[in-house]
């Protein structure tokens, strides 16, 4: 049995011990990091459609690796949804690892469609940057018929490609093995150099699911920053957003580019600093972007809806290259 497998099965087990019967050893913690704990889904009624998008405003919301379905995935979903109550946006952006513990068809409604349906009510669209537990790390027909059935469910156009929002030109890229470093993985990176160098919007953002600098468990991704970084300086890329670690962190702009780390979305790892670190916190979280003109406001909210992080950037008024 394969450790995905056992937390599967695992899953079964929650139900025992949130009523108080321990199981003792190996699963008790795995229980605590892994939110295997049930939880409800919120039951807030949000009001349709209620965010403004204009060519010069708008406003959305990324986060990553929320895809247990536990008690605190359902945690984040609700102050996501308790956030649009007050500060509407139109976007969800997903970066990656939306499905532990099984396959996302089967998993589809416990991960995605209980904790974020008041947002899916209120007719908010949903992009995806491939995760590495969405499969996308096993080069294998079972690794592509997974990513296929996200795609298909959440009705995203590819692997990775490109969407207009407002004044922001969002890039969703697949960090994983096969698509950024395997066989065919230039093919992707070609496609980011030439429609970054076509773009006209006055904000770019990337999401993806590996982050090319991370103080957390799994740290910066082995040959990102030499095959992607020199792309998003070339380009006057403003912001990256990744997941994959699960916590928060936010680095000083390299090379005129803010990185943010978002793997908040259900569990937590240990973080520690780097020198390019601005901000880290091991916490529940997400990140709500708010873009007005030549500037762009992001917020960390955790499940409470405490903002350990608030940063802003200005548009650059050096032209694109």
């Amino acid at each position: 049995m394969n450790r995905r497998q056992f937390l599967g099965a695992a899953l079964g087990a929650a139900g025992t011990v949130a009523t108080g019967v321990g199981l003792g050893g190996y699963v008790l913690p795995l229980l605590a990091r892994e939110d295997l704990i049930p939880g409800q889904p919120p039951d807030i009624v949000l009001r349709p459609r209620a965010w403004t998008t204009t060519d010069d405003r708008v406003s959305f919301v990324a986060i990553g690796d929320n895809g247990s379905g536990g008690r605190q995935a359902m945690a984040v979903a609700r102050q996501m949804a308790e956030t649009y109550q007050r500060r509407p946006y139109g976007n969800v952006v997903l970066l990656g690892d939306i499905s532990y513990y099984g396959r996302f068809e089967d998993r589809f409604t416990d991960v995605f469609v209980r904790p974020m349906g008041p947002l899916l009510d209120a007719g908010v669209s949903f992009d995806l940057a491939i995760g590495n537990h969405d499969e996308g790390l096993r080069h294998s027909d079972e690794a592509f018929e997974e990513i296929e059935a996200e795609i298909r469910l959440l009705r995203t156009p590819g692997r990775y490609y490109s969407r207009r929002l407002g004044p922001v030109h969002l890039f969703l890229l697949d960090s994983s093995r096969p698509g950024l470093f395997g066989p065919g993985s230039s093919d992707q990176l070609e496609w980011l150099d030439d429609t970054l160098a076509s773009s006209d919007a006055p904000w770019r953002v990337v999401a993806m699911h590996h982050p090319p600098f991370s103080s957390g468990r799994h740290g910066s991704t082995p040959g990102a920053q030499e095959r992607l970084v020199p792309i998003f300086e070339r380009h006057a890329v403003d912001l990256v957003l990744a997941g994959h670690d699960h916590d928060y962190e936010r680095t000083e702009p390299l090379g005129g580019v803010t990185y943010v780390v978002s793997g908040g979305g259900c569990k937590l790892t240990k973080v520690g600093r780097s020198d390019f670190t601005a901000f880290a916190a091991s916490i529940l979280e997400f990140l709500h972007v708010e873009v007005d003109g030549d500037r762009l406001v992001a917020r960390c909210v955790q499940p409470e809806g405490q903002v350990p992080d608030r940063f802003e950037l200005r548009a650059r008024t050096r032209g694109r290259r």
